[in-house]
């Protein structure tokens, strides 16, 4: 008897683990997101701080900033456009007819905005251009830098750095009244 026991033990003991299990899976997604209680508000969350991108913005100045610390002023126009969910489109142009394609390609294209809210800094992702080459830009204009980025009235200031820290960059936008 006790080899049959040992015998049945051994063919149901899997089929009530695998019963046990399945029970526990549910198929169905949740039908409403998570709360995530406190950290989806207020001032310095992501929330607020997407809300305060989000909107029309026109370059007020651009400096670039030699590895010395000679800030160069370039003279251009533009537009920067992001929307609720960090997507952005940068529509601008040289005053400098001479400036290359890559220059130009600066200025022109669309992306999102990967924020980090603790460190205040934001991240370009999934950039896409029409013309030029990211790729031969000078360092200090590289798309994939981080960009600090600070809020004083209607005024967004973005000031990149490269990997030692060093400020390369900075660029000052006024919000268009809506």
């Amino acid at each position: 008897m006790s080899k049959q026991f040992r015998a049945m033990v051994w063919v149901m003991m899997p089929a009530v683990v695998l019963v046990s299990c399945s029970a526990c899976v549910s198929s169905r997604p949740r039908q409403r997101p998570i709360e995530g209680g406190a950290v989806s508000a207020g001032p310095g969350t992501l929330a607020s701080v997407r809300s305060r991108l989000e909107g029309t913005w026109n370059l007020v100045s651009a400096d670039v900033l030699s590895a010395a610390g000679v800030k160069t002023p370039i003279k251009a126009s533009a537009v920067l456009t992001y929307d609720a969910y960090g997507n952005l489109s940068l529509k601008g142009d040289y005053a400098d007819p001479a400036a290359t394609a890559e220059q130009r390609a600066a200025l022109n294209f669309t992306g999102r905005a990967v924020i980090d809210t603790q460190r205040q800094v934001l991240r370009l992702l999934d950039v896409q251009q029409s013309e030029g080459d990211f790729a031969t830009l000078p360092a200090e204009m590289a798309a994939g830098r981080e960009r600090a980025f600070a809020f004083e009235g209607d005024l967004l200031t973005l000031t990149v750095k490269d990997s030692k820290g060093r400020v390369t960059a900075v660029n000052t936008w006024r919000r268009q009244a809506k």
